[in-house]
């Protein structure tokens, strides 16, 4: 042994010196691990060298996957076992009892791999591309080891490979779209051009005019040795090529455009709108944001936009949206309207833009000339291309933009009180007021001159706290914001009559234990009240009071009425707390567990019927169904107690409905469609579970699925 010890050590001595007297212990020591590293890299190569096939890739689920598909794992004792390498070196792979494990295992490097067994790896290359960062053309390189892949989509110089392939995309990708970085003369004069040619297109808004890249890489096929196909390639060979050489290199317009003509007047550069001359903007950048028809509107003309004009466009674009209106159709009716470009042009010509609904026209037109019956609502949810849908672009008193999209009725939305003060700001009324908490005003007009010659409509705005006195562009907003306003104003000033006719209301004492089970005493006063108020404001036209006079006259009639009002709605309330109390005792089951899903499902019935607040948002009409359906969960609850079985049975006839209902109220549902599908559920509850009781309307599985499905559909539309 000790003979076998110091021939091993005048070996290594041999192969990496001993320079340890000569340098520093730390130097030494950094020595040493570089040499050991040297020394694991070399022996590891040479194995791989012999033994190419027995190395693998650890896979996901911490095994390993060598060549030709063969799979293992370390062997339990390697001392690779803690630390598993992502490549694997065994010298020894060994079948144990059905279990294979490789031994005498080593942490490898894949480039070791693939140097010492180059004679074995196959490389394939795909998706070859122009790359104007590298400034070459780049391909994916795949090398694999007897179906072991080594490396995977590595970035490689593809004209070492395939130069031919390599040069024609070097053509149409990079000289013929001029996404090169080169400082050459022919390249900077060709992108310039190639830029002219695109407003050309742009102007014309006819996409096509210039000639596919294609065409364009063709104009340089033959002028270019076949081994160009980079930046510096094209560098040195542009140095040394003669004059005759260079010039060949430069486009002219006609090397670019199939044709230069367009139409007069088919692109207008303004657009007359709302009294004015809006100017407008042609794109053609087919996926971007501004791509098509831009029109450029001042902040304080967006309420007076007319929306159905704007959807004719220019006549240069008009009978391209027709013509993918008409294909959008179902095929049953599209069909009698073939071809469609030629329904297209006909209507384009025998109708002039106007202020009426495209789709109204378009459907008009073609029920006349064909017989077919066809309504404007078959043209509803067609998606049209972006550029056939003209963009609006807000600009504020700078000319600065504010906002743009291809929605009217969003931009309205986002910016309507914006473009209102804007408006208001130009319109020399004078009549604007702000913090108007009573109606002191003689006559509010109808409407007044405003910004821009156009007519302004002044209306009370409710601002919550108060009101104010604003200019609306359209009379049929300031119609609606009126309405608002006078009925904000009246809150006002009947306000002293809500909380003495809350105080009045006949609540007793010992009566207030059971009202507890609804919510704060106060506040249900207050809510009984705001009902009644609610009823009274609904039974109004409040839009038409428009003098001092009126108002007060209408305010002392609401005053006189309102206390009784308020006593009709505690009487069909005090109803709902005596249900609710006999109810009570029957919501917990008599043993734990016992109808979980059931006695679940009476609660939640019972948390949305007597939701915080529904003595208020409940006309009084609905109220009034309120105690049978109390009575009726009670009835249930006490047939529960008997059958779980059996109301297990009837609540999964109700489960679609009711879960379907909750979630479009958590999508903030409240419009008729939901509401009648939601009277319709607590009907069918009843007719489910207290049959006896009778319901208030026909109720079936059928007419479920018909009030389902219209809440559905005004869910999607909104």
């Amino acid at each position: 042994m000790r003979e076998w010890r110091e021939i091993h050590r005048q070996l290594v001595l041999m192969a990496v010196g001993d320079k340890r007297d000569q340098t520093s212990a730390s130097e030494s020591a950094q020595a040493d691990e570089v040499s050991d590293a040297r020394r694991f890299e070399v022996i590891h190569r040479a194995l791989l060298s012999g033994l190419p096939t027995q190395v693998a890739r650890r896979d996901d689920k911490g095994g390993y996957i060598g060549t030709r598909g063969r799979r293992w794992q370390l062997f339990p004792g390697s001392a690779l076992v803690k630390a598993p390498p992502r490549w694997l070196f065994s010298a020894q792979v060994l079948d144990l009892s059905g279990r294979v494990y490789g031994m005498m295992n080593a942490r490898v490097e894949p480039l070791w791999i693939e140097q010492q067994a180059a004679h074995l790896v196959k490389r394939s290359w795909s998706d070859p591309h122009w790359s104007r960062e590298r400034g070459a053309v780049v391909a994916h390189e795949q090398v694999a080891l007897l179906g072991l892949n080594l490396a995977e989509r590595r970035l490689v110089r593809f004209d070492r490979h395939d130069p031919d392939q390599a040069h024609a995309i070097f053509l149409e990708q990079a000289l013929a779209t001029g996404e090169i970085d080169a400082s050459l003369e022919f390249i900077a004069a060709n992108r310039r051009l190639l830029e002219q040619a695109e407003l050309v297109e742009v102007q014309q808004r006819r996409s096509g005019l210039i000639v596919p890249s294609a065409k364009r890489a063709g104009f340089f096929l033959g002028k270019l040795p076949l081994e160009v196909s980079s930046t510096a390639a094209l560098a040195r060979w542009y140095r040394q090529a003669s004059a005759s050489q260079r010039a060949a290199m430069f486009w002219s317009m006609g090397d670019l455009l199939e044709t230069t003509r367009a139409g007069e007047g088919l692109f207008p550069s303004s657009l007359s709108l709302a009294g004015q001359d809006l100017p407008l903007v042609y794109r053609h950048t087919p996926g971007s944001e501004d791509d098509g028809l831009t029109i450029r509107v001042p902040l304080a003309l967006l309420n007076a936009l007319p929306g159905s004009r704007l959807e004719w466009l220019v006549p240069g674009l008009l009978q391209d949206k027709v013509t993918e209106m008409i294909r959008a159709l179902p095929r049953q009716l599209r069909r009698n309207f073939v071809p469609a470009p030629e329904f297209a042009r006909a209507f384009c010509e025998a109708e002039a833009p106007q202020d009426r609904p495209l789709a109204e026209l378009l459907a008009q037109y073609l029920a006349r000339v064909t017989g077919v019956r066809i309504a404007p609502e078959d043209f509803a949810g067609i998606t049209l291309p972006a550029h056939l849908r003209i963009r609006i672009e807000l600009v504020d008193g700078d000319g600065a933009m504010v906002a743009a999209g291809r929605e009217l009725d969003v931009l309205r939305a986002q910016h309507a009180e914006a473009a209102r003060e804007a408006f208001s700001a130009r319109s020399a009324t004078g009549i604007q007021r702000d913090h108007v908490q009573e109606f002191d005003f003689d006559e509010i007009p109808m409407s007044v001159p405003g910004a821009g010659g156009l007519a302004a409509y002044p209306a009370l705005h409710d601002q919550g706290q108060s009101v104010s006195l604003s200019v609306f562009e359209r009379a049929d907003d300031a119609h609606d914001a009126h309405a608002k306003g006078v009925a904000r104003l009246l809150r006002l000033a009947l306000a002293g009559e809500c909380k003495r006719a809350a105080r009045r209301l006949p609540l007793q004492q010992s009566e207030a234990l059971r009202w507890t089970a609804l919510g704060d005493l106060q506040q249900l006063r207050m809510d009984i009240v705001e009902g009644a108020l609610r009823t009274q404001l609904a039974g109004i036209d409040a839009a038409a009071i428009r003098s001092r006079a009126a108002f007060h006259r209408l305010r002392e009639k609401m005053a006189s009425t309102l206390f009784a009002l308020a006593m009709e709605r505690f009487h069909k309330v005090e109803l709902i707390v005596a249900a609710r109390s006999e109810l009570a005792p029957w919501l917990d089951p008599p043993l734990l567990g016992y109808g979980r899903a059931s006695y679940a499902d009476l609660q939640e019935q019972l948390d949305l019927l007597l939701a915080p607040g529904f003595t208020a948002d409940r006309v009084i009409g609905e109220l009034a169904h309120y105690p049978r359906y109390l009575k009726g969960m009670r009835l249930r609850a006490e047939r529960l107690r008997q059958d779980a079985a059996r109301d297990q049975r009837r609540l999964l006839e109700v489960l679609p409905y009711w879960r379907r209902l909750l979630a479009l109220r958590s999508q903030g549902r409240d419009d008729a469609a939901w509401w009648t599908l939601r009277w319709l559920v607590e009907e069918w509850r009843v007719s489910l579970f207290a049959q006896d009781l009778g319901t208030a309307q026909p109720v079936s599985v059928k007419r479920l699925q018909r009030a389902l499905a219209a809440a559905e559909n005004a869910s999607s539309s909104t």
